[in-house]
């Protein structure tokens, strides 16, 4: 048992268990990730009959407030890749390569001045050489062109001794390993789950903890990637399914 505060100013981690569209259930929860807001706010909508006699005109001869649909909003501080996904309405999907080398692989130069795919990502810089097809001359890199090691992309210099349009060069390159995500974003117009918060009272301890049960959840706002300050993922959404609120060691009021 704990001594009621009198104010509450908590702190806590929320967790998502997430309809699974194939196998038509939700999830299950998994690891509980940061957040910064977890709001839950009722509504109502009020029936007001007015009078329209002459001893009291437009005073409410009888009023009655009619419950409306409650709102969750939680804004999510993590950036793990199923937050935001949720944020960009999108599939998760695997990011994967097995690392691996080429030797004097042919590469026309469809475009001079722009990216241009060489096939692979995470393209090692060690070993990278680039010639003509007869393998004669050696281009240079950053003289000639220039690489985006990460995408696995060259781009060809308008300048002197450079590879022009329509040329067909060879390229000898190794590159490493991928194993990442991506999001499709766009896929997924609204998440069902359940939601749940585990937290704490900070003025006093006490454990508090909140259950919503079937709300679908989207996302109308934007996400600044280069944004002044941390950007967060705000989702919100109605709660069908109804909730909890729990206070397990508050034996008074």
């Amino acid at each position: 048992m704990t001594t009621t505060a009198r104010a509450i100013l908590a702190g806590g981690l929320v967790a998502f268990s997430i309809w699974d569209t194939v196998a038509q259930k939700f999830y299950g929860f998994g690891e509980a990730v940061d957040a910064d807001k977890f709001e839950i706010k009722p509504d109502f909508e009020e029936k007001v009959s007015e009078s329209r006699s002459h001893l009291d005109y437009g005073q409410a001869r009888a009023t009655v407030i009619l419950p409306k649909p409650t709102e969750v909003t939680v804004e999510l501080s993590a950036s793990s890749v199923k937050a935001l996904a949720m944020q960009f309405q999108g599939l998760v999907e695997e990011l994967t390569q097995s690392s691996g080398s080429q030797t004097a692989t042919n590469l026309e130069v469809t475009e001079v001045g722009v990216w241009l795919p060489m096939g692979h990502r995470n393209i090692s810089e060690a070993g990278l050489i680039i010639t003509d097809s007869t393998a004669t001359t050696t281009y240079v890199l950053g003289t000639h062109y220039k690489v985006n090691w990460l995408r696995g992309e060259v781009m060809f210099l308008a300048v002197a001794g450079a590879p022009a349009k329509a040329d067909t060069v060879k390229v000898t390159a190794s590159w490493l390993a991928v194993d990442g995500k991506k999001i499709l974003g766009g896929r997924v117009a609204q998440v069902r789950c359940h939601l749940r918060l585990d937290g704490q009272n900070m003025v006093n301890g006490e454990a508090v903890e909140v259950d919503v049960n079937d709300v679908a959840l989207g996302s109308n706002n934007g996400f600044d990637f280069l944004g002044s300050d941390f950007s967060a993922i705000t989702l919100s959404g109605k709660i069908s399914g109804g909730y909890e609120i729990r206070f397990p060691q508050r034996s008074g009021d």
